[in-house]
């Protein structure tokens, strides 16, 4: 399991321990200098990594170098920017130029994979631990540390630090530690929780109120009346502390469904498996919707390899006994059924992002956040004709998905009125494409493409070749040709094809599910602290997953209100006022965008 903690609010203050060795003296005085001055500035904000960087390329063989790639990654860590952080620390501890600055570097390291979501950092983090130099280092070391450990063969070994933890963060922080902490509980042998309560230092935290409430109730189960009597007896005082009724009721532990616990939320994407990339990407959505990156609080996401149906059906149930309000994922078809499954037997809502969604069994608590490109062919179509569109041909890759979006599109266009005028298909394995645009003839005014972007970097300027010049909508003429609209779902579209592209494609309708137009009010906040965290755009993946996770914290208390509240509120989000129809797949028409020419430079924005 990996755990996505959201950035807590530490204990401030406190005398500062210096781990970090002084600067070497036998470099290059200007490069000693310079690193003096951004460290000096860093100690007072914290975020210049980029003065760091700079050292590093402008001084590459000087001493310095290991120092001020350190400092680097403890920049980028508290940017949030996990990818830098990472390469800068890892380079750090292999060159192990000092003990010290390694031991700061695998501290830094094992947070940042965290805050990632990489099950390898509970190594760092226990190696890193002598590196803590101040309580606010603590309290986040201790976040890391405690939800590793509960992911981990030995979860028992996590209550000692949830139990430190738990005096150091906020009220929600707070009641997030505590359901972790008895579903750790709730998991182990009553054997081994024997030994635990004999050995916790803390007769008041979390840890011995879940471990004395589960002890009492075994006890009692096994006619242990005087045992479980004095177990309720150490019971009380620590849940009352940590906010718990007092009262150990067991038919209510037994027998009542789990609410869900507001803020906590989980995941299911296939880690480790052909869709890791993914699988990665639904993480980093999920991870700049937890909150990296916000100065405190934020939602916490807990998240599960789910790589086929079997393991996705555990998951959820693994999810479901931790109390999350709602469960984002998985994305293949096969996982999703399964995981839908027991997500409504759970009483849970499941947020999947399967690219296919449409056909998916409906149920009460299962919702489909991404635009099949059915539904976006069928938008696309929609958008042509209510500008005066009538007349389409279709230019299509002779596979299963090109015939069914193609399919999706026709039919949408014959039911707004309008007229297909021919179709012609091609091979989707060609490297040149420039005999199918012209057995296309004439009589049609806008071509439709069911294809993902990558080819139609080929596709499109044959196209322009056989003299079909994409125009925006109302074009009466244009050199070389006669105008005509470009709609396309264009799979996978990012800013890397626009330069290929772009000229070829002026006025076209795109319906992607989502491109990261920095100009749109509705995508800024998401798009800059997206590249603030990873130092690259979005993409359709990252975006559908942080509107997912947006909908499971919209504050609705308990999962039952959490789904009745989707199935009929609109909500905001980057890739659409989402809305759910009766089957509970989106109902709103997405994100159309559109190729603007600029004076000479392209850009692909929202259209209007």
């Amino acid at each position: 399991m990996i755990v996505l903690v959201a950035a807590l609010v530490a204990c401030s203050g406190g005398t500062r321990k210096i781990i970090t060795p002084k600067v070497p003296q036998n470099g290059d005085a200007t490069a000693r200098q310079r690193f003096k001055d951004a460290q000096a500035k860093f100690l007072r904000d914290g975020h210049n990594r980029e003065d760091f960087e700079r050292i590093v390329e402008e001084f590459p063989q000087d001493p310095i170098v290991p120092w001020a790639k350190l400092y680097a990654g403890i920049a980028a860590v508290r940017d949030r920017n996990i990818k830098a952080a990472t390469a800068s620390l890892t380079e750090v501890i292999e060159a192990n130029a000092n003990r010290d600055l390694t031991v700061r570097a695998e501290l830094y390291l094992g947070i940042a994979k965290n805050y990632g979501g990489d099950p390898g950092a509970l190594p760092y983090l226990l190696r890193g631990k002598a590196g803590i130099e101040n309580d606010d280092e603590r309290t986040e070391w201790l976040a890391a540390v405690a939800y590793a450990q509960a992911s981990s063969p030995q979860p028992l070994a996590a209550l000692a630090s949830f139990d430190e933890l738990y005096p150091r963060v906020t009220p929600t922080e707070r009641a997030l530690i505590v359901a972790r902490v008895e579903e750790v509980v709730a998991a182990a042998p009553p054997e081994l929780l024997t030994k635990v309560f004999d050995d916790l230092a803390n007769r008041k935290g979390p840890s011995m109120a879940a471990v004395a409430s589960r002890l009492a109730l075994v006890a009692e189960q096994n006619g242990q009346a005087d045992r479980g009597a004095k177990f309720r007896e150490v019971a009380g005082p620590a849940r009352a502390y940590v906010g718990l009724p007092r009262t150990i009721a067991a038919s209510a532990a037994a027998a009542a469904p789990m609410a869900g616990t507001t803020g906590l939320i989980g995941a299911v994407v296939p880690l480790g498996s052909s869709s890791q990339r993914l699988a990665e990407s639904a993480i980093a959505g999920l991870a700049v919707a937890s909150g990296l990156g916000a100065t405190a609080g934020g939602a916490v996401v807990e998240v599960r390899s789910g790589v086929d149906a079997a393991t996705a059906e555990v998951a959820v149930d693994e999810l479901g006994r931790a109390n999350v309000i709602a469960i984002v994922g998985p994305i293949d078809g096969a996982s999703v059924d399964a995981a839908a499954r027991r997500a409504e037997s759970l009483g849970v809502p499941l947020l999947s992002l399967a690219t296919r969604p449409e056909g998916r069994p409906a149920t009460r608590h299962v919702f489909h956040v991404r635009h099949s490109a059915e539904a976006r062919a069928r938008t696309l179509a929609r958008t042509a004709i209510g500008k005066g569109v009538k007349k389409f041909a279709v230019l299509r890759p002779d596979n299963g998905y090109g015939k069914s979006v193609a399919e999706a599109f026709v039919e949408a266009v014959r039911k707004e009125g309008g007229e297909l005028v021919n179709t012609v298909t091609y091979p989707p394995d060609k490297k040149s494409y420039a005999e199918y645009p012209a057995k296309l003839g004439g009589g049609w005014d806008a071509l439709f493409i069911p294809d993902n972007a990558d080819r139609l970097e080929l596709v499109i300027p044959a196209v322009t070749a056989a003299k079909h010049i994409p125009q925006p909508i109302g074009t009466k003429k244009v050199p070389g040709g006669r105008p005509i609209v470009l709609l396309t779902v264009a799979e996978g579209l990012a800013p890397k094809h626009l330069s290929a592209f772009a000229r070829h494609t002026e006025g076209a309708l795109l319906a992607p599910g989502y491109y990261p137009d920095d100009q749109d009010p509705a995508q800024k906040v998401f798009v800059d602290k997206y590249i603030a965290t990873y130092g690259a755009p979005p993409g359709a993946t990252e975006a559908y997953a942080y509107d997912a996770a947006q909908l499971a914290a919209t504050g609705s208390t308990g999962r039952t209100a959490l789904a009745a509240a989707l199935a009929h509120a609109t909500v905001s989000g980057v890739t659409g006022a989402i809305a759910f129809d009766a089957n509970h797949l989106r109902s709103d028409p997405g994100v159309v965008y559109t190729v603007l020419n600029d004076g000479g430079s392209y850009q692909i924005r929202v259209a209007k």
